[in-house]
């Protein structure tokens, strides 16, 4: 299964929206990459896009709904090639590795910076990275109980056991403590969660 191009996560480019609309978002991401969502202001986003303050109204209430917008199309691109990979004719062992080069690919797009400013977030945007998590958790449990079916997973564990420690383990990845321990290498980080919850200590089969 070649996992690298199945689970390559693109970067959406906007070009679908009104131009004005796409260069707010575009060069948000660049300004969110930079300094972090938190230390940047719409008045930055206006000046650096080259738009007004009205245009910018026109398509946003306020920088909140800009970093929503863009998360919510960097996690369908993510539903995307997860969904291809939940649904390919592969083993889950094959299926489990394409996971982790598909959150590799993903995760390597994003600053520390924008990262740490997104876990240390006012409520708003806790309330948005919750949702966010509560939509890939749903699709978890769909892969791990396409695994049950297939005989791949015990049938004796629990989905919802898997699921806890799971999300439990996730919450730690997600740390202060973690980033620091990784030296801020989120894709070293995300590689090395994913293969202990996917294969354990002994980590993934060797090709």
């Amino acid at each position: 299964m070649p996992h690298r191009i199945l689970s390559e996560v693109q970067l959406p480019d906007f070009q679908d929206r009104p131009k004005k609309e796409g260069d707010i978002l575009r060069t948000a991401e660049d300004l969110f990459m930079q300094f972090g969502y938190d230390r940047v202001s719409v008045e930055e986003i206006c000046r650096e896009a080259k738009v007004s303050k009205v245009t910018f109204y026109k398509y946003f209430k306020n920088k909140l709904e800009v970093l929503e917008d863009y998360m919510t199309v960097r996690l369908e691109l993510g539903m995307e090639v997860f969904t291809r990979i939940r649904t390919a004719d592969a083993s889950l062992p094959e299926k489990m590795k394409a996971l982790i080069a598909m959150k590799e690919s993903a995760v390597s797009h994003f600053t520390p910076v924008f990262y740490k400013s997104l876990l240390s977030g006012d409520e708003q945007v806790q309330g948005f990275m919750h949702r966010w998590g509560a939509t890939s958790l749903s699709a978890m449990r769909d892969f791990l109980e396409d695994g049950q079916r297939s005989g791949e997973i015990h049938p004796d564990y629990s989905i919802d056991f898997l699921l806890h420690i799971w999300n439990s383990l996730a919450e730690t990845a997600r740390s202060e403590d973690m980033m620091t321990m990784f030296n801020d290498d989120m894709v070293k980080l995300s590689t090395d969660f994913l293969n202990f919850l996917c294969f354990g200590t002994t980590g993934p089969p060797q090709e």
